[in-house]
């Protein structure tokens, strides 16, 4: 006979947790932002309304908190992709980088649509957790372009940061709404940078 596992008040809690925020994810991406109220997202846990507040604030809390896991995936992707820089293949290097964060997107799509949507809100809890998702993947793209050998300053490294992330946004947008076709767009953004970086590393002093 096997005995149930008997979860400690804290483990308890994270797993109580983890539902919630999971059931805020489903809202979002199957209907939308606002149909993730505290009622729905505590009955789509299978919780009483009462147990949501043992958790979070508010509403927004959780949204926030929905958005943050989001972009740790996201941000895992891209430091997996980052790290296996081959100096002999740069641009098929660049290329995976944006190719693994391109099948994030694709493969949640409605959330990355709704995403994009709030980034720019500063009154959007999904706004606020992606935006530190993006900050914290502008710190690991200033990296990266050091170990592909360019040296800029840091202005300049949080300059091209920037770009990059606003080229890989673009790009999910154009492949989502099909306007471009995933491979060429791909390429295309995988010859703009890996000619840029080039640039800047043969750039004289």
């Amino acid at each position: 006979m096997v005995l149930p596992v008997q979860l400690t008040r804290r483990e308890s809690s994270t797993v109580t947790r983890r539902r919630l925020v999971e059931s805020a994810i489903d809202l979002v991406r199957t209907e939308g932002a606002a149909a993730a109220t505290t009622g729905r997202i505590a009955r789509a846990a299978g919780l009483a309304q009462a147990s949501f507040y043992a958790h979070f604030t508010d509403r927004d809390a959780c949204l926030e908190a929905a958005a943050t896991e989001i972009g740790e995936h996201v941000l895992a992707r891209l430091r997996a992709a980052l790290l296996p820089i081959d100096g002999r293949d740069l641009r098929g290097s660049i290329r995976r980088v944006f190719a693994a964060l391109l099948d994030v997107f694709v493969a949640h799509r409605e959330l990355t649509l709704v995403f994009i949507a709030h980034r720019a809100d500063p009154t959007s809890p999904l706004g606020v957790g992606l935006r530190r998702s993006l900050g914290r993947a502008r710190a690991d793209l200033i990296t990266a372009i050091r170990l592909y050998g360019v040296r800029p300053s840091a202005a300049e490294a949080a300059c091209y940061a920037e770009i990059l992330v606003s080229v890989m946004l673009g790009l999910a947008e154009s492949v989502l709404a099909g306007r471009v076709e995933p491979e060429l767009g791909l390429d295309a953004v995988a010859d703009v940078t890996y000619g840029a970086l080039r640039a800047l590393v043969v750039r004289p002093p």
